[in-house]
């Protein structure tokens, strides 16, 4: 199935969380979750993101919906608990890059008893709700993601979303410094296989 991708309002869900483009008032948060020295540690470019001017992007810089950067939220009360997005969508090709990944630990630590059992965590309930929209109802062929590769955190969300690993190459950073990063890709064939083979 190939649809166009909404540029406001919600997109997908997952177990406990849904995703969906943010609000005003959310705008603010998400710039300082992404400021946070433990979560821009593990972005490729890791310099502070000016607050005034990522509001301006978020409020009408982003081009969406070829590149997105989603609210992460807890269901059913619409809590804040991180981000997550893509570059690179394009209706020809079909083949974005996700990314821009991040929970706010402080938030998370509301789920309490709505946590399943066997919850994998928000970071791949919120990969997993977005695979498959792209996947499923927009119609991806293929999805790339990039990681450092001393997170061990984004290796584990990739390994239980299912990419696979394609190439480990050394890369400059914007900060000029050398990097060993994981560069990984699902294919939708892949990912309906495996959906597949799960119970009902």
């Amino acid at each position: 199935m190939t649809t166009g991708i909404p540029t406001c309002g919600r997109l997908c869900r997952g177990s406990i969380v849904e995703l969906g483009w943010p609000e005003e008032d959310e705008f603010d948060r998400l710039t300082a979750l992404r400021n946070r020295p433990e979560v821009r540690a593990n972005f490729l470019d890791s310099r502070p993101l000016d607050p005034v001017a990522n509001r301006q992007w978020l409020r009408s810089g982003m081009r969406r919906p070829s590149e997105a950067l989603l609210a992460i939220r807890l269901r059913p009360d619409g809590i804040l608990c991180g981000m997550i997005g893509w570059t690179g969508w394009s209706p020809e090709t079909r083949a974005p890059e996700i990314g821009r990944i991040a929970v706010d630990p402080d938030a998370a630590r509301v789920i309490g008893a709505l946590r399943p059992e066997g919850y994998a965590g928000i970071a791949v309930d919120a990969a997993r709700a977005l695979c498959s929209y792209l996947f499923e109802v927009a119609g991806a062929h293929v999805l790339h993601s990039t990681y450092l590769a001393d997170n061990g955190l984004a290796a584990r969300l990739n390994r239980l979303v299912g990419a696979r690993i394609v190439t480990g190459p050394r890369v400059r950073r914007p900060d000029g410094t050398i990097a060993n990063v994981v560069n990984l890709e699902l294919t939708r064939a892949e990912w309906l296989e495996a959906h597949a083979r799960q119970p009902a």
